[in-house]
């Protein structure tokens, strides 16, 4: 039996089997207090290793690949965070003024600035946190004096408090069996790094810290979400017949992901992919996606100042260009006074997840809105493109909306730029009250995209961050598949197209009950289309919204859960274990 069982969230899927080697120096950083003649020294050695820091991260940024070249950006955003005011003086003026060390001013500030991005409530922005501490990872280890652990000996599982893409870009790949941080979330640099080339990874490991020893003997379970430490005899054997089964499956996957997913009797669905920048296009093809059913456009507008039309264009009109003939669906800027923090738009609110986010964002500072508006009326013309709107609560929110595409397309004639005569027009629906006005809205619109994430979340009334009501994060609530139902239906009633985006729709168990449910499309990150194209081909309608029908049925969700797994298992059997599910985790009755 295993000496220690920890548990984390499964960011990248996989079994890997070796020994944990640290990425940093775990050792713990100095805390003294100094004297008042000892301020200037200890100022200058966190400049010096602010400098030190900055030269190293240019280097590594020199030797970044070109298959590999958007994490420049990132690699470069660290740089700058390394001369950052908000990091480096607030340090400085710690050791002054508290009169301590300056690693131990360094941790002071890196836990404040990691604190304020954790509680913003969208997740890219949440594990941006991630750069700040990596960054602080660093600046720690020159002020120690340790150089960087980067080499091993042999095949080895990667652990870490956190990684960045610049750690990731000084290792021998090949060497790298597995990777564990205690920090981050399923849209951490680690987690995109990880699924991008195919390495089981757990990321937010509870106690990983504490209870991992350099060259312990481990298995990392990416599917059921575990680490095993010390396992017996007995448990390699399992999770090497597990591994090997789950690479021949995976393989499969993927060398059928062109393939239609079209289930049993003959009904097909669209499986699209979720996207965040241009350099991910490459992974649509390789995928096997219908198109992109999310593209996230975030990203432009927090590189610094806010990006230019021209800018916007050449970014919208390669995306479009290169996906084409498949539509690519842009969502308009999910911003919030929380997020737009080099801007002048910035404004602190008590509750940013109740706040001016998305569509409210946009239409109260229609300045930043209609300029990303026009690139994406000008990129219309490259290829196929629908707008989708975040955060919609009523119907004048998608009328005032309409009123700006006109009086733009109006201004486009007037100044001869090439631009489409009319886009798809789409929402999110992710607020309770976009569920219950669902059917003028379908009246309103082209098509509807459900984010189960934002959803469940308001309907529930949680906040994501707090650990403490986790447990109400129940996709297969009553509260929650009602809604679904009343959404989809709502929509077909009107002849519009649904698609649901959120991480509902990867989950294999919200994917059955969603088609028992009749949608049309889903999407998902790409690393996770073959599979859920594979499990479509094995499924049967019919029997899908038989299970759906249950589930809408009852009120009792442990009793839905149990449904839902045993008539998957049927037509999935021991498959079903590599679909990675929030409805199977460890945490499961």
């Amino acid at each position: 039996m295993a000496r220690a069982v920890l548990f984390g969230t499964p960011v990248s899927p996989g079994i890997a089997i070796g020994s944990i080697r640290f990425m940093h120096d775990t050792r713990p950083s100095d805390k003294r207090r100094i004297g008042p003649d000892e301020i200037a020294t200890e100022q200058e050695a966190l400049r010096s290793a602010a400098a030190s820091v900055r030269a190293a991260l240019e280097t590594t940024m020199r030797g970044v690949p070109e298959e590999l070249a958007e994490y420049r950006d990132v690699i470069a955003a660290q740089m700058e965070l390394a001369r950052d005011p908000k990091l480096l003086d607030a340090a400085l003026a710690r050791i002054e003024h508290k009169q301590i060390c300056a690693s131990w001013a360094l941790d002071h500030t890196v836990e404040e600035l990691c604190t304020l991005f954790r509680g913003m409530d969208d997740p890219y922005l949440r594990d941006r946190a991630q750069d700040i501490r990596a960054v602080g990872l660093r600046l720690r280890e020159c002020l120690a004096g340790a150089k960087p652990r980067r080499g091993g000996n042999g095949p080895s599982l990667l652990a870490a408090e956190d990684l960045s893409p610049a750690d990731v870009m000084e290792l021998d790949l090949n060497g790298v069996l597995g990777i564990l941080t205690a920090e981050g979330g399923p849209t951490s640099h680690t987690a995109i790094l990880s699924r991008g080339l195919h390495i089981p990874a757990l990321v937010g490991v509870t106690g990983l810290l504490d209870t991992a020893r350099e060259d312990d003997r481990i298995i990392v379970d990416g599917l059921g979400g575990c680490v095993l430490f010390g396992p017996d005899e007995g448990d390699l054997a399992l999770y090497t017949a597990r591994r090997d089964e789950y690479t021949a499956w995976e393989s499969h996957t993927r060398l059928t992901a062109h393939w239609p997913a079209e289930m049993c009797d003959g009904v097909r669905v669209d499986v699209q992919a979720n996207l965040e920048s241009p350099e991910e296009l490459d992974s649509l093809a390789e995928c096997g996606a219908d198109g992109v059913g999310l593209y996230r456009t975030e990203f432009a507008y927090l590189r610094g100042d806010l990006p230019t039309e021209e800018e916007l264009f050449k970014e919208y009109a390669a995306v479009t260009a290169k996906a084409a003939p498949s539509r690519v669906v842009f969502r308009t800027l999910d911003a919030g006074a929380d997020k737009m923090l080099r801007s002048q738009a910035a404004l602190k609110e008590p509750n940013p997840a109740l706040g001016l986010r998305g569509i409210r964002f946009c239409l109260r500072h229609q300045g930043i809105f209609r300029t990303q508006l026009r690139a994406l009326l000008r990129a219309g013309v490259t290829g196929n493109v629908a707008l989708l709107l975040p955060m919609i609560s009523g119907l004048a929110e998608v009328q005032g909306v309409r009123r700006i595409l006109q009086e733009l397309r109006q201004e486009l004639q007037a100044q001869n730029l090439a631009h489409a005569p009319d886009l798809p027009l789409g929402i999110m629906v992710e607020t309770p009250a976009a569920v219950l006005v669902c059917d003028a809205l379908a009246r309103e619109c082209d098509f509807f995209s459900i984010g189960t994430n934002d959803l469940i979340h308001y309907l529930m009334a949680i906040d994501r961050n707090n650990r403490h009501v986790s447990y109400l994060h129940e996709p297969l609530h009553p509260a929650v598949v009602r809604s679904l139902k009343r959404v989809i239906d709502a929509a077909h009633r009107e002849g519009i197209g649904v698609s649901v985006c959120g991480e509902l729709a990867s989950d294999p168990c919200g994917l059955a009950l969603l088609l028992g449910m009749g949608v049309d499309a889903v999407s998902a990150a790409p690393r996770f289309v073959p599979g859920m194209k594979h499990m479509i081909r094995q499924l049967n309608a019919e029997t899908c919204v038989e299970l759906a029908h249950s589930v809408l049925m009852s009120t009792d969700v442990m009793a839905s859960k149990r449904m839902v797994r045993e008539k998957l298992h049927q037509s999935l059997g021991p498959e079903l274990a590599f679909h990675t599910t929030s409805l199977s985790s460890h945490n499961q009755p």
